[in-house]
């Protein structure tokens, strides 16, 4: 654990240079957030599966603010790219934009270089072939005057509809987590210790 997972994207825009970094964490480092929620419904539903289906996930029984700040993404293997099935409203009040509908592949997300897309879809092969939840915290800091530093903890989980495969990926990010301080120093020791 504790792998650098992304790059340190920089684009400009209007809110200002934004640097995208992630490191991956052990579950327990994101179960005091809302992360907790989403993991055990997921858990639940999974029974003794690997993943449960996108039907018995069902997103709805989830609280507002989890489904706010999820998106749910269907993989295509040939050529391999997600493709977003689901943008959370909080999503898109947070980084100004709503990708549903969108390949990661073709679309600009604004901070995504060449470099991040490959890092982010790295991240998707790795729960695909792990087959496994992926925690990380997630660091979308602005170079914007007066910006605060945005740590978030996040999680992706498998969602298979033959029981064998990876089909579809859940990630929520934990907007909502007031524990801002908290978060951003376990960032610091985690990257620090993965490189």
């Amino acid at each position: 654990m504790g792998a650098v997972l992304s790059y340190n994207g920089r684009t400009d825009s209007a809110l200002g240079s934004v640097a995208v970094t992630s490191v991956q964490v052990p579950l327990e480092d994101v179960m005091g957030s809302g992360c907790r929620g989403i993991y055990e419904h997921w858990n639940a539903v999974r029974g003794d599966r690997f993943a449960p289906n996108w039907n018995a996930f069902d997103l709805i029984r989830l609280p507002g603010d989890r489904i706010r700040y999820s998106h749910v993404v269907d993989i295509t293997v040939d050529p391999f790219d997600v493709t977003f099935r689901f943008w959370g409203t909080g999503l898109t009040d947070v980084l100004y934009f709503d990708r549903t509908g969108q390949s990661l592949l073709t679309t600009d997300m604004g901070y995504l270089d060449e470099h991040r897309r490959q890092q982010v879809l790295a991240d998707y092969q790795a729960v695909i072939e792990t087959r496994t939840p992926m925690p990380f915290l997630w660091d979308a800091s602005s170079t914007r005057e007066l910006a605060r530093r945005l740590i978030v903890p996040s999680i992706r989980l498998p969602l298979s509809k033959d029981g064998e495969t990876v089909t579809n990926i859940v990630t929520h990010f934990d907007f909502a987590s007031q524990q801002n301080a908290q978060w951003e120093a376990l960032f610091d020791v985690r990257n620090r210790n993965a490189r």
